[in-house]
């Protein structure tokens, strides 16, 4: 059983090492993105197997946080990235066009009940 623990260990250990390699280097976002995940997925499984060994369920609500949390960044960090090449920049603010959503050509919405042109009567 020791020799299973060391083995695993050193796994989780490399994974670690590999993962935030990848999180220093980039290069893109998405990149990076993925390998927080990652990390995270690495910290759940190493406090998975010290729950195991040790035999104390004290841990398992650490592990519901880290998994919440995990999961709530990787969807944040998407929804950022999506809305970011929605727009076709690097920054998602600067892409918006006035047209988009029913603005003016000076960027704001048209009033309610008013109309540019002029009525009729």
């Amino acid at each position: 059983m020791e020799t299973l623990m060391s083995f695993v260990v050193g796994l989780l250990l490399a994974s670690g090492v590999l993962v935030t390699i990848r999180l220093v280097r980039g290069p893109s976002m998405l990149d990076r993105a993925v390998a927080l995940d990652a990390l995270v997925a690495v910290v759940m499984a190493g406090t998975g197997v010290l729950t195991a060994v040790r035999q104390i369920p004290f841990y398992l609500p650490a592990l519901l946080v880290l998994s919440f949390l995990g999961f709530t960044g990787s969807v944040s960090i998407a929804r950022f990235l999506a809305l970011r090449d929605e727009a076709g920049t690097d920054d998602a603010d600067e892409g918006e066009s006035p047209h988009a959503e029913g603005r003016n050509a000076d960027g704001r919405r048209p009033e309610a009940g008013g109309d540019e042109q002029g009525s009729a009567g």
